[in-house]
């Protein structure tokens, strides 16, 4: 099979083509991404490097381990799961929703979080509570 070949002027109208997308997507990106330094890369490079050498598991270990060393929360019992990425969910019941609020901050203040869920059930409210027996006579027609 014969392939045909462009022309002087389809060569250079496709590269225009090209030339014009790429400096589109270019400022698109930009637009998107904010300004791109040195600074920022070496930012987010390191960043990345420090997320990569912590592992899921140990940084679950870290908030339990805050969480549990909090006066306040440590009768409770509270502790995190690791879910995806740099993100842990508290799990546990409190007695109100200021210690499910400290909590929250005391995991949000263990560095390499990216996220934070709080799971976590007031006692109380989240409580569910059996419903009752009814019988016929009970309930109306």
């Amino acid at each position: 099979m014969k392939r045909e070949r462009l022309s002087q002027a389809e060569i250079l109208g496709w590269s225009v083509i090209g030339f014009g997308a790429g400096l589109m997507a270019g400022l698109f990106a930009a637009g998107r991404l904010g300004r791109v330094t040195r600074g920022r890369i070496r930012d987010e490079v390191r960043t990345f490097g420090a997320r990569s050498a912590t592992s899921l598991g140990a940084l679950a270990e870290a908030v339990t381990a805050a969480l549990r060393s909090d006066a306040m929360l440590a009768p409770h019992r509270l502790s995190a799961i690791a879910v995806t990425g740099g993100t842990v969910e508290l799990v546990g019941w409190v007695a109100d929703r200021p210690a499910r609020a400290r909590a929250m901050r005391v995991a949000n203040a263990v560095p390499g979080l990216d996220g934070v869920i709080n799971g976590i059930l007031v006692h109380g409210e989240d409580d569910l509570s059996r419903a009752p027996d009814l019988t016929l006579a009970d309930q109306s027609a």
